[in-house]
């Protein structure tokens, strides 16, 4: 008995031998990441301290590699470091200095014979930004709204929606979809989805509003065959209009008189110049076209494709332009020398003139009015004409003018023998004058609608006061009285802001006098002067300023420019379609 216990108690401490030997630990130095062993050779840390937050890379010790992404507003080719090694050891390149880590970078680490060389690799963080920011239309001339996540877009009436060419601006390092630059189809709602470095999305949804078709004049000046060919063949007279559908115009004020010449036949010219035949006095009196003359031609085929015929009389009481008219150099003063507008400058009498290079006949003169309303009312008659067009030069006659035999005795007479103040800019003196003008252009008026009621009067002049106080041109009154229908105020302005500022003037002038109507109301744009062709985005951005302040139509200044395809586009994308000519 005592022999079977001693071998079980044998058997029980061997088995106790080997279960101690199981649970003995193993060699701490078997762990190569192991960073508390302060004799090992070893980077342990590795920060990029000046980052905010801090970034501390992480390193393998069994590969020898030291990885972070940092953010992407840090500058990867320039990071500071702030590295922690073995003690005693040496570090190149050294801690505490700030390296470029746009590709990976060798650290060296070296301690009693030892080396050891990390490869530190950093790149940026994937970024959550995923964010429209803005949405272009560039041959539409246009920008959608982003509100929240919907993109709101108005095109004018007739916009082909089908194909249009989208530019977008997104987050940084985020994609868009479809891409910017890319051709889409916006006639129904658009979804656009902008996702993020990281794979994010977030999808916005463009909405575009076709607005309703426009009334309002849209007009283009035709000059004399010294600026345009546009009335010099039949054939032009073709293209010109086929220009002007094609660009959803419908007016077209074509000039009639100017540089003591006409765009036709004219017996009242011939009876009161030089030229022996109504048709020497025209600017082109070979013309060879069907009808005869240009105006002939040029209603037929206007009107036959919907397009009003207005004629401009350009010159009004203007005589020259750069010299003086005399009788020797013009053909009207050869036969009427007292049709000469007289002025005075320091005391002295001198030709009538703004600027010292528009010179004028004497607009007060009853004669000289009597001429110009006879060469209107000739066209009136003779041909079927939609309306008739002064400018800046009718009624106009320049602040220093009026110092002529006329009517300085006519000054007398309806003052008591006092002669007219020699200060030009009296107050008392400009408004004798104006009304004057005033009342030539009621006059003219009436003589036109006593003839055609339907043909209508419009003018042209420069901005409110700066007309009244350089040309005496009164147009708020001419707009109480009702005399004139559409107004055409020539804002030549080459920035948009000088153009904003102009229009806000005019509107205020416009708005507080006659009707108020805007469809009366066509600013002139000028597409060439003299800075050259006018920008093609100020152009769009002008006409989109008057559609926010409600006008509705533009006349520019003038037609050849709008054959320059860099001009054509705009038009194109501001006049997709045609606009309903007003009903005055």
């Amino acid at each position: 008995m005592k022999k079977i216990i001693y071998l079980i108690s044998m058997l029980l401490f061997a088995s106790l031998v080997t279960s101690c030997d199981k649970e003995t630990d193993p060699d701490p130095n078997d762990n190569p990441n192991d960073t508390t062993q302060v004799d090992t050779l070893m980077i342990r840390s590795f920060v990029f301290s000046e980052l905010n937050p801090q970034v501390e890379a992480s390193i393998d010790q069994e590969e020898f590699e030291i990885r972070a992404s940092v953010p992407r507003t840090a500058n990867i080719r320039n990071l500071k470091i702030d590295v922690e090694f073995t003690e005693g050891a040496t570090l190149s390149p050294p801690s505490g200095f700030a390296y470029d880590f746009l590709n990976p970078l060798t650290f060296t680490l070296k301690k009693d014979g030892e080396t050891l060389e990390y490869t530190a690799i950093i790149d940026y963080s994937a970024v959550d930004d995923n964010e429209l920011l803005s949405v272009a239309f560039p041959d539409l001339f246009r920008t959608g709204t982003i509100e929240a996540n919907n993109v709101m877009l108005e095109v004018p009436f007739g916009t082909d929606l089908s194909e249009v060419l989208v530019e977008m601006e997104i987050s940084g390092f985020a994609t868009v979809s479809p891409a910017s630059g890319d051709v889409v189809d916006i006639t129904q709602p658009l979804d656009i989805i902008v996702t993020a470095e990281n794979g994010d999305e977030n999808t916005y949804t463009l909405y575009t509003t076709i607005l309703e078709q426009e009334t309002g004049v849209r007009a283009f000046w035709i000059p004399d065959p010294s600026h345009s060919q546009f009335l010099t063949s039949y054939e032009n007279i073709q293209k010109g209009v086929a220009m002007a559908k094609e660009l959803n115009f419908n007016t077209l004020y074509a000039v009639a008189w100017a540089k003591t010449r006409t765009l036709y036949p004219s017996q009242v010219l011939a009876d009161n110049s030089t030229f022996e035949t109504a048709r020497d006095g025209m600017f082109t009196p070979n013309y060879s076209g069907p009808g005869g003359d240009p105006l002939t031609d040029l209603i037929e085929v206007a009107q036959a494709e919907g397009l009003k015929v207005i004629l401009w009389y350009e010159y009004g009481f203007m005589a020259r332009w750069g010299t003086a008219p005399t009788p020797e150099n013009d053909r009207i003063l050869a036969v009427n020398p007292h049709w000469a507008g007289w002025g005075i400058s320091a005391g002295d009498t001198i030709p009538s003139n703004y600027n010292n290079s528009d010179y004028y006949y004497n607009g007060y003169h009853p004669e000289v009015q009597q001429f110009m309303i006879d060469l209107v009312m000739e066209a009136v008659n003779n041909y079927n004409v939609d309306g008739i067009q002064g400018d800046d030069r009718m009624p106009a006659m320049p602040r220093n003018s009026g110092y002529d035999y006329y009517t300085v005795n006519r000054y007398k007479d309806e003052h008591g023998g006092q002669a007219p103040p020699s200060s030009p800019s009296n107050t008392q003196w400009v408004r004798w004058r104006a009304d004057i003008l005033n009342e030539f252009g009621q006059d003219l008026f009436d003589a036109v609608k006593a003839a055609k009621p339907d043909v209508l009067v419009t003018n042209s002049p420069n901005p409110y006061p700066w007309a009244f106080d350089n040309l005496m041109q009164d147009w708020p009154a001419w707009l109480d009285a009702g005399n004139v229908e559409i107004m055409s105020v020539q804002c030549y302005r080459y920035n948009i802001e000088a153009y904003r500022s102009t229009i806000n003037g005019v509107l205020h002038y416009f708005t507080n006098h006659g009707d108020g109507n805007l469809q009366r109301l066509s600013p002139g744009l000028i597409l060439y002067g003299s800075a050259g062709l006018t920008d093609a985005n100020l152009l769009a951005e002008k006409i989109k300023y008057n559609r926010s302040v409600g006008i509705t139509g533009e006349s520019f200044f003038y037609d050849v420019p709008l054959n320059d395809h860099r001009i054509k586009r705009v038009i194109k994308a501001m006049y997709p379609g045609p606009a309903i000519f007003p009903d005055f």
